[in-house]
């Protein structure tokens, strides 16, 4: 049995060639000629096919996607602490540091909508958000939604990840408002998006951070390779 759960993750050519054997004076049968090679290009073997790194077995049921490169599209709708330009690259460096396979498929043509089936990441206000006057704030929010095997599922992945959403906070307290913060905040939460969760300090995916951290860490490489194997290349 399949049945699908959402889940609510925070954190912070070829050519031939031939010559002409013809001539417009003294023709094919002209004794006095010397008659012209056809010559055959010299066709290529086709390149050797590199095969694709398969996932790697799944017997603790963690969180990934079975389909690779994952899609997302950018959801520029509501503007934030960077342009929907410099948003745009500091999500593809995010993704690139994770080495799992990724493509932007531009701008997002809904906004944020769960159960659309579409991958949307941009600005907005995460919504789980802390009481006034707690000293934490969250500083993004992924909201994924899998599909779990439930029974008779042997040979079957058990868990496989369908949509993941990534709300990143507009307005972040003044002391983080840089760019190393935001790029910061997408490392961890595309973490997420990739079915990552939370690890102990100093990690990426640490739940709470005041430093900003932009390196990922043998806890978050050890992670993502857990899930994804040979098809990551984690910096």
């Amino acid at each position: 049995m399949i049945r699908e759960r959402a889940l609510v993750s925070i954190g912070l050519v070829t050519l031939a060639i031939c010559a002409s054997a013809c001539d417009a004076v003294g023709g094919s049968n002209d004794p006095s000629r010397t008659p012209t090679l056809t010559r055959t290009a010299t066709i290529p073997p086709p390149p050797t096919a590199t095969p694709t790194p398969t996932l790697p077995p799944n017997p603790n049921a963690l969180h990934r996607w079975t389909s690779l490169p994952v899609h997302y599209c950018i959801d520029g709708s509501q503007p934030g602490s960077a342009t929907v330009e410099e948003f745009t690259t500091l999500v593809e460096r995010a993704f690139a540091t994770w080495g799992v396979p990724a493509v932007d498929d531009g701008a997002c043509r809904t906004r944020n909508i769960a159960g659309d089936k579409i991958n949307e990441i941009g600005f907005g206000t995460p919504e789980d958000q802390r009481p006034p006057g707690s000293r934490v704030t969250e500083a993004g929010e992924t909201k994924t939604t899998y599909s779990e095997c439930t029974s008779e599922c042997e040979g079957a992945e058990p868990v496989r990840l369908m949509e993941a959403d990534i709300v990143i906070e507009a307005s972040p307290p003044p002391g983080f408002r840089s760019r190393a913060c935001l790029y910061s905040t997408l490392l961890h939460e595309t973490g997420h998006f990739l079915g990552l969760v939370h690890l102990p300090s100093p990690a990426v995916m640490a739940a709470e951070t005041s430093d900003c951290a932009t390196e990922l860490t043998s806890a978050d490489r050890a992670a993502v390779i857990a899930r994804y194997g040979d098809r990551a290349s984690p910096q």
